[in-house]
């Protein structure tokens, strides 16, 4: 979860760049980031973006709605057991990006179960993607 953790701050910091950019001026998020957790890797999957890290199996999407990417994170372990299952796992949390001033980073704000994002993952630069 710690990767997790890092990827929703960057996402926040990214957010607040995004924002003063404009999310509509940016080409997408999907590619290789580094994180303060390590690497994540985002993919375009339609309308949405599903991603994944290595920490515990990691892996999230994100839609866009009403101004703001939103989702899930679920990992195979984290410090918090949720009281259902999701994304096949009980380990699981909501996600949002936020805009930041750090851009090209951001921030993904981020919670344990349906808790509200209360915790920061910090994403600093876009990666070669080398996918």
């Amino acid at each position: 979860m710690r990767k997790l953790g890092a990827i929703v701050g960057f996402a926040v910091m990214c957010a607040s760049g995004a924002a003063a950019q404009g999310w509509e001026t940016m080409e997408t998020i999907g590619g290789a980031w580094d994180t303060e957790w390590g690497e994540v890797w985002v993919f375009q999957n339609g309308s949405r973006y599903d991603g994944n890290y290595s920490e515990d199996n990691g892996r999230f999407w994100l839609e866009f709605t009403d101004h703001v990417f939103e989702g899930y994170w679920a990992e195979d372990l984290s410090d918090v057991r949720c009281d259902v299952e999701y994304m096949g796992s009980w380990y699981w949390g909501r996600l949002e990006l936020s805009n930041s001033d750090h851009f090209p980073g951001f921030l993904m704000r981020w919670s344990y179960c349906r808790a509200p994002v209360d915790r920061m993952w910090a994403f600093y630069e876009r990666l070669p993607d080398g996918l």
